[in-house]
């Protein structure tokens, strides 16, 4: 006899999309994949995920993306390649992006942090 399956509470659920995230980060990730994987609409998963962590998937994606990139720029490497290994459409998207969260572009941040 086996025991009764508990039910995953929203928290569960997020805590398994964060992960995943984290783990796939450079992949493109739709929200409707993310939410069929959370077991929610994408209405619901852009709600709870901004209660939980204060922002919506893609914005945490889009984080996680520009703090790998800066680890990336510190040890040398070459902003079109470290677009393209992150999943940017192309280079003007990274360093807008870039430009956005850090306040200097990929480059600026590579010789100030070198």
């Amino acid at each position: 006899m086996r025991a009764p399956r508990q039910p995953v509470t929203p928290e569960a659920r997020l805590a398994g999309l964060v992960a995943h995230l984290h783990a796939h980060h450079a992949e493109p990730l739709p929200l409707a994949e993310l939410a069929r994987g959370a077991g929610m609409s994408r209405f619901q998963l852009i709600r709870a995920f901004r209660a939980d962590l204060g922002m919506t998937p893609h914005a945490y994606q889009l984080d996680l993306r520009i703090n790998h990139a800066r680890q990336l720029l510190r040890a040398g490497g070459a902003p079109a390649e470290i677009a393209q290994v992150l999943g940017f459409s192309d280079q003007s998207h990274f360093q807008r992006a870039f430009k956005q969260r850090v306040a200097l572009t990929p480059r600026s941040y590579q010789r100030r942090s070198g």
